[in-house]
């Protein structure tokens, strides 16, 4: 299914931070997140850990963890989860 995209909607305001985040879309696509800063990050095989990647509201792809997080919520638009050896 890589490269099928997989239309989700996620209250983000549920969410306490970018470690909460990533750990809860991990246990939904049962997949490994590498987060920010090590937050959350999930010690797995390189070949099989992912990044998280957002669309903010001008259009610019970014990589989450740019941004403080009550920016990233006020801007957000669309998440991508992406093989770490891609980015």
């Amino acid at each position: 299914m890589e490269g099928v995209p997989i239309g989700r909607k996620l209250d983000l305001l549920c969410h306490n931070g970018y470690g909460d985040l990533s750990e809860t879309l991990a246990g939904m696509f049962k997949t490994s997140i590498l987060c920010p800063n090590g937050i959350g990050a999930h010690s797995v095989s390189e070949k099989k850990q992912c990044v998280l990647t957002y669309e903010d509201e001008e259009g610019d792809w970014m990589m989450v963890g740019d941004v403080p997080w009550e920016v990233f919520t006020s801007t957000v638009k669309r998440l991508k989860i992406t093989r770490a050896e891609r980015c």
